[in-house]
């Protein structure tokens, strides 16, 4: 008998995958455990293995389809073998209904009976043409309406039982010429260029940030942190005696590093809205938005506030490395507690970062600049959900996110 190929689960809340290519082709042989097909999921690019030894017999998607959660796709089997057919969800009608090559009537009749045949309507007699009513108009409207050449028949009026006035007829002249002159309105429908199908990451995206923005009651506050120092520490690390065998830092590693720090401090930041209880951490699993050619992708570095500098600009090069190559795991995303998205590389001062639910935080990062005294200014945009904390606590969080980052040099110092 014939062995299914399944989707395995993705990792994602039931959400579906992409086929992205399959490695077999029908009559192709494979061996078990090894990949038969590729697909792409909202996280990550998988690799479905052969569950047994054999040939492939049929492929029940092509590459771009989506295609659920332990759904099968394909079989394996001998050469030859026969297999059972896909399973449809089509609707047909009765048997009965099918041999008479008509579907069941819109109406029943009541008792069994047949309907009544209805009986014809009376003829309705005809107006009599040769007297037709007269219009009730003043002498002076008729006048008018000679002269403008309005017909009556379309005007109504506005004296005494509709009686029709002068100035009905002046204002129906004017009316009509209006309409006269208005240009033609004509319906022009662009076309689109592309046609972008939304599913794999984009879908998922898609579909968190509206079900974010619907739920949550997002609020943002924004401020400058003094970035001179941060500035000056990370050259000196750059040209320090060991920097050339130690880990290369960048600008985002001392902001994460500085913002780990600071959260630890704030759990009802720190936190997850559930409406059966607020969970708050005392442990930063810091996520970080790293923009792909695929999408959208946010590692989480785990326990980020106990890891000194250098580990933690380890672990998130090597993150975003994974994630631009397809290779980030499901639960490389998973548990995260706070979340960062600096877009300061692509010259934004200020935006709304959306809360990446069910976290309470997510901090915006800007481009730094300089202000009218020579300071180098770094813009920070908090959003928080107002469903699990105030704007007070929300404000001294971000102010002490401010602090971490303009003391960042001296934070082991303490």
């Amino acid at each position: 008998m014939a062995t299914e190929i399944r989707i395995p689960t993705t990792g994602n809340a039931g959400e579906d995958a992409v086929l992205v290519e399959w490695h077999v082709d029908v009559g192709g042989s494979t061996r078990e455990g090894e990949p038969v097909l590729t697909i792409e999921t909202a996280k990550s690019t998988l690799e479905v293995v052969a569950p047994v030894d054999g040939t492939v017999l049929e492929q029940r998607a092509k590459p771009g389809d989506d295609v659920a959660e332990f759904s099968v796709v394909g079989l394996i089997g001998e050469p030859g073998e026969a297999t059972h057919p896909a399973e449809t969800h089509t609707h047909e009608l009765s048997a009965e209904a099918r041999a008479h090559g008509r579907s069941l009537p819109p109406e029943s009749t009541m008792g069994g009976e047949e309907p009544a045949e209805p009986s014809p309507e009376p003829p309705v007699p005809a107006p009599d043409a040769a007297r037709p009513a007269r219009i009730a108009a003043s002498p002076r409207a008729r006048r008018v309406a000679s002269a403008l050449g309005v017909d009556l028949t379309e005007v109504d009026g506005s004296g005494p039982l509709g009686r029709i006035l002068a100035g009905d007829v002046e204002r129906a002249a004017v009316d009509a010429t209006t309409a006269t002159d208005a240009p033609p309105v004509q319906s022009v429908v662009i076309q689109p260029s592309a046609v972008v199908p939304v599913r794999g990451v984009r879908k998922v995206t898609a579909q968190r940030m509206h079900a974010s923005l619907s739920e949550a009651a997002q609020v943002t506050l924004t401020r400058y942190a003094n970035a001179d120092s941060m500035l000056q520490w990370l050259d000196r690390i750059r040209t320090s005696p060991g920097a050339a065998s130690a880990p290369r830092v960048t600008l985002n590693d001392l902001l994460l590093y500085a913002t780990a720090r600071a959260v630890v401090g704030h759990p009802v930041l720190n936190s997850r809205f559930d409406w059966d209880g607020i969970r708050q951490f005392d442990r930063v699993n810091l996520g970080f938005a790293v923009d792909t050619e695929r999408g959208l992708f946010v590692p989480v570095i785990r326990d980020a506030h106990r890891l000194k500098l250098g580990e933690l600009a380890s672990q998130v090069h090597a993150a975003i490395e994974r994630a631009r190559g397809g290779r980030l795991q499901p639960d490389e995303m998973a548990e995260g507690t706070f979340t960062v998205s600096n877009l300061g590389g692509l010259g934004v001062h200020w935006f709304t970062p959306v809360l990446n639910a069910p976290q309470n935080g997510i901090l915006g990062i800007g481009a730094a600049h300089r202000d009218g005294d020579g300071r180098m200014l770094l813009p920070l945009s908090l959003t928080f959900d107002h469903r699990a904390l105030d704007g007070g606590a929300a404000a001294r969080a971000l102010a002490d996110i401010a602090t971490a980052i303009e003391h960042v040099d001296v934070l082991d110092a303490f």
